[in-house]
């Protein structure tokens, strides 16, 4: 599925880019070499980048522990 339709990346670019250390939504834009340009698609990229790292999907109701970011 496309995550960002500004820049055309998917959400299997956007985990590549978190198994290859991109750590935050910054540095996944860094590793695409881009800026967010309208923001939709950035909290999608956190839920990405939590989920990637073993975390929490925040308050997107997707996390098995419950708790909201």
């Amino acid at each position: 599925m496309y995550v960002c339709l500004c820049h055309g990346f998917t959400d299997r670019q956007v985990r590549a880019a978190v198994t290859e250390g991109a750590g935050s939504p910054q540095a996944v834009f860094r590793h695409f070499d881009s800026k967010p340009r309208c923001g939709k698609c950035v909290s999608t990229v956190r839920e990405l980048v939590d989920e990637g790292k073993g975390g929490c999907a925040g308050g997107s109701g997707g996390c098995p522990c419950g708790k909201r970011g």
